[in-house]
């Protein structure tokens, strides 16, 4: 059986440039409450706030293709993606572990779960924040894009920032 971790890849995608212009980007915009659906429901989580820019989603696309690309080359086949949701963690937030086995990103049409997910940092000057991924600190530093598989295998988290602010995005692949 080969080990968990050897499904998981990292690395640098974005310049610091970039990544400090998406945070500028950013602040401009509308945050609401994180939800999640789940057990036939909406939960308003009040754990961190997320916003939509379809600009920046539309800057980031190649890149995130071209990093899927290489993962999918050894593991899997993903054609479709949903848009790119922006996280942003203050003091005292995080998100209790879970998994990504998200019924909602479907609209009806098409069934099933996210086969990936994908996670990607704007900055690292701030203190807590950990990502967690089945149990282990996966260390993530400006511009760096994470990528594992969305199944019951890969509990994950991000632990309470204690001071400064997290800049973050995910999106998932199917």
């Amino acid at each position: 059986m080969k080990n968990l971790n050897e499904f998981v890849h990292k690395e640098t995608v974005f310049s610091t440039k970039f990544c400090d212009d998406a945070i500028q980007r950013l602040e401009q915009l509308d945050w609401k409450p994180h939800r999640w659906y789940g057990s036939n429901k909406w939960h308003d989580a009040k754990d961190f706030v997320t916003t939509y820019d379809l600009e920046l989603m539309g800057e980031m696309r190649q890149p995130i293709i071209d990093f899927v690309s290489r993962y999918e080359k050894k593991y899997m086949n993903v054609t479709e993606f949903c848009g790119v949701r922006f996280n942003k963690y203050s003091v005292g937030e995080g998100i209790a572990e879970h998994v990504d086995h998200i019924h909602s990103l479907f609209d009806g049409t098409r069934k099933g779960i996210p086969i990936i997910s994908i996670v990607g940092v704007f900055n690292d000057n701030y203190e807590g924040g950990e990502f967690m991924l089945n149990k282990e600190q996966i260390d993530m530093k400006q511009g760096d894009v994470l990528i594992f598989p969305s199944c019951f295998l890969y509990p994950h988290m991000v632990k309470p920032i204690t001071s400064g602010t997290r800049y973050s995005w995910v999106l998932w692949g199917f």
